[in-house]
């Protein structure tokens, strides 16, 4: 049994290096990371672990090693509060970041992360999770019980 854990802030360059790791591997496009990326992206992640609606869940890449050393898969998620319809608390959360190290593929970890990230956003009454998938976790998130399809149409604008 693997152990799961909330990050901590001495997780941060671990988790840096695992959403680069999902861009360059599951993203199908071409980009480039450099070290300004990487300074926005570890600032977001300090403010983010600050935040009561963030969760970001890790399993070490050596079992109980903790805080601060390598780590082997992430996932996180966020929930947000909107006005609520006739039914729920008009709590949803998204679900973003999941990757794990090449090295540990194919060990449950991906479900295994889900499973705690799916838990913590019942806890936090939410009603609904959405998720952007790469084409590698397709099946993992269609074994969980999502949809490719909704109620509503997913839609989106860049704002710059």
């Amino acid at each position: 049994m693997v152990t799961v854990r909330r990050a901590a802030h001495s997780d941060i360059p671990e988790i840096v290096r695992l959403k680069g790791l999902l861009m360059e591997d599951g993203w199908p496009w071409h980009i480039e990371l450099d070290d300004a990326w990487r300074e926005r992206c570890a600032a977001a992640a300090a403010t983010l672990l600050d935040s009561p609606n963030y969760a970001c869940f890790v399993i070490d890449a050596e079992e109980g090693a903790g805080p601060g050393t390598p780590l082997a898969s992430i996932v996180s998620t966020s929930v947000e509060q909107h006005l609520p319809g006739p039914n729920g608390s008009g709590r949803s959360a998204y679900l973003g970041d999941m990757s794990t190290d090449l090295v540990f593929r194919g060990r449950g970890y991906g479900k295994t992360l889900l499973d705690a990230a799916l838990a913590w956003c019942r806890e936090q009454d939410a009603g609904w999770v959405s998720l952007f998938s790469t084409e590698s976790g397709h099946s993992l998130y269609r074994k969980a019980g999502f949809s490719p399809v909704g109620p509503f149409q997913h839609m989106s604008m860049g704002l710059d």
